[in-house]
C-alpha cells in the first residue's frame, strides 16, 4: 500500500511538471497582446531606446561646456643643466652667465575656465535638443514598423493555420469519397477511371495539405522573433479572422498623413539639423571669452629634505579673449559642406512627400478594392458550399456523378483560400495605411 501511494505521488509530480511545462510553452495569443508583448521585448526597439539614451547623454554634454571646467596639475622636474639667465657685465662688454633654480623642481597647479561666450556651446546645445528630438522620432518609427510587421505577420500565421485546416477537411473529404466509390466499385456501380480520380484526388489534397503545413514554420519563427521569443515556445493564436469595425472605415485625409508620418518628421528634423549644422560652422568665426583663475603652489631645491622646503604661494584671475583672423579657410570650407548637406535634406524631404501622396492614393485605391473582393469572395464562398451539399445529395440518390462532386470540392476550397487570401491582403494593406499616416 505504502509503495502503491509513493508510485501514485511520483506519477502525480510528473503529470503536473508535464502540465506546468505545456502551459509556460503554449502561449495564447491575442493580436492586442502579441503588439504589446512585441514592444515590451522586440529587439529592434531595445536598440532604439538605447539610442534614445544615448542622444540624452549627448544633450547633456553639450549643457556641460556652459560649466566652469577646474583641473588639477602636478610637476616634479630633476634639472640636469638649470637654465641660465645672460646678464651684461658691468664694462658692458660680453654677458654674465647666471643658472636659476635648483636641481629639484616641484610644483601644482589649480586651473579655472569658465565660458563668457561662446557662439559654438549655443548652437551645440541646440544642435544636440534636435538630434534628440530626431532619436525620439526614430524611436517612434521603429515601434510603428515593428507594430506593423507584428500585426501583419500574426494574421499571416493565423491565415497558414486556416489555410491548413481548410486542406486538412479537403483530404478529410477526399479520402470520404475513395472509401464510398470503392464500396460502389464492389456493387459495380462504378468504374475503374472513378477510382483512379478520386485516388488523384487524395493524392492532390495530401500535396497541399504537405505545402500549406510546411509554410507554418517560417511564419511562425518569424513572429517569436518580432516577440522576442524562444523557438521551442508554442504560440496559441486567439483572434478570429474578420475585418474588424475601424479596419472598414477609413480617414481620408492625406493632411493627416503630412502631419504624423514619422518618416516625414525624421526628414524635417534632419533638415533643422543640418541648419545647426551650417550654424555650427559659423560659429568658428566668432570670437570666445572665458574668465580663467590659477593657483600655483611651488618650490624648489638642491637636496630632498622635503620638510625643510620653501613653498610658494602664487595665483591669478583674468579674462582670455580669442579671436580667429585666419585659418587657411578652412571654415568657410566647412560652412559649404554644411550648406550642400542642408540642400540634400530639403530635396529629400520634398522628393518623399511627393512619394507619399502617391503611395496614400494607391492604398486608398487598394483597400477599396479589397474590401470589395472580400465581400465578393465570401459570397462565393457561400454560393460553392450551396453547390457541394447539392452535389453531394444528387450523388447519393444517384441521380448526380461523381465528377460533379469532384468539381463542386474543388470550387468550394478554392473560394475558401481565395477568401483568406483577399482578407490576408485587405488587412495588410490597411496595417501599411495605420504605418503610412503614423497612427500609434
Amino acid at each position: 500500500m505504502k509503495l502503491f501511494r509513493i508510485k501514485s505521488l511520483i506519477l502525480y509530480i510528473t503529470l503536473l511538471n508535464a502540465y506546468a511545462l505545456c502551459a509556460q510553452d503554449s502561449i495564447p495569443l491575442s493580436l492586442e497582446s502579441a503588439v504589446e508583448l512585441a514592444i515590451q521585448k522586440n529587439t529592434d526597439i531595445s536598440i532604439v531606446h538605447h539610442q534614445v539614451k544615448s542622444a540624452e547623454f549627448a544633450l547633456k554634454e553639450a549643457k556641460g561646456n556652459f560649466l566652469p571646467k577646474v583641473n588639477l596639475n602636478a610637476n616634479y622636474n630633476r634639472n640636469i643643466d638649470r637654465r641660465v639667465l645672460f646678464l651684461p657685465n658691468a664694462s658692458g662688454i660680453g654677458n654674465t652667465v647666471t643658472q636659476l633654480g635648483s636641481d629639484n623642481d616641484y610644483s601644482s597647479s589649480l586651473n579655472m575656465t569658465l565660458p563668457v561666450f561662446s557662439n559654438y556651446n549655443y548652437i551645440n546645445k541646440k544642435f544636440s535638443e534636435i538630434q534628440l528630438l530626431f532619436q525620439n522620432e526614430s524611436a517612434r518609427a521603429v515601434k510603428q514598423a515593428v507594430v506593423n510587421s507584428t500585426k501583419k505577420t500574426y494574421f499571416a500565421y493565423l491565415i497558414a493555420q486556416e489555410v491548413v485546416k481548410v486542406q486538412k477537411r479537403q483530404l478529410k473529404n477526399a479520402q470520404e469519397t475513395l472509401m464510398d466509390i470503392q464500396k460502389r466499385m464492389k456493387q459495380g456501380t462504378l468504374t475503374d477511371y472513378d477510382l483512379t480520380t478520386a485516388k488523384v484526388q487524395v493524392a492532390n489534397a495530401k500535396s497541399n495539405l504537405l505545402e500549406a503545413q510546411s509554410n507554418m514554420m517560417p511564419l511562425a519563427n518569424n513572429l517569436k522573433l518580432l516577440l522576442g521569443l524562444k523557438s521551442n515556445n508554442a504560440l496559441k493564436l486567439t483572434d478570429p479572422i474578420t475585418m474588424l469595425e475601424d479596419e472598414l472605415n477609413i480617414e481620408q485625409g492625406v493632411n493627416l498623413m503630412l502631419e504624423q508620418n514619422s518618416k516625414l518628421k525624421q526628414l524635417e528634423l534632419d533638415i533643422d539639423l543640418n541648419e545647426n549644422q551650417v550654424k555650427l560652422a559659423k560659429s568658428a568665426f566668432y570670437p570666445t571669452l572665458d574668465a580663467i583663475g590659477n593657483y600655483n603652489y611651488q618650490t624648489q631645491a638642491d637636496d630632498f629634505d622635503v620638510s625643510n622646503y620653501n613653498w610658494v604661494n602664487t595665483s591669478l584671475v583674468g579674462l582670455q579673449l580669442q579671436f580667429p583672423i585666419f585659418n587657411g579657410n578652412i571654415t568657410k570650407h566647412k560652412v559649404q559642406q554644411a550648406n550642400v548637406g542642408k540642400s540634400i535634406a530639403e530635396e529629400q524631404k520634398e522628393f518623399t512627400t511627393r512619394q507619399y501622396r502617391m503611395q496614400f492614393e494607391e492604398l486608398l485605391s487598394q483597400l477599396n478594392f479589397s474590401k470589395q473582393k472580400v465581400d465578393v469572395q465570401k459570397e462565393n464562398m457561400e454560393l460553392t458550399k450551396d453547390a457541394l451539399e447539392l452535389s453531394k445529395k444528387r450523388y447519393r440518390f444517384g441521380v448526380g456523378t461523381f465528377l460533379e462532386v469532384n468539381n463542386a470540392e474543388l470550387s468550394y476550397t478554392q473560394a475558401q483560400l481565395n477568401w483568406l487570401q483577399a482578407i490576408s491582403d485587405c488587412k495588410s494593406a490597411y496595417y501599411d495605411y495605420q504605418l503610412l499616416i503614423g497612427k500609434e
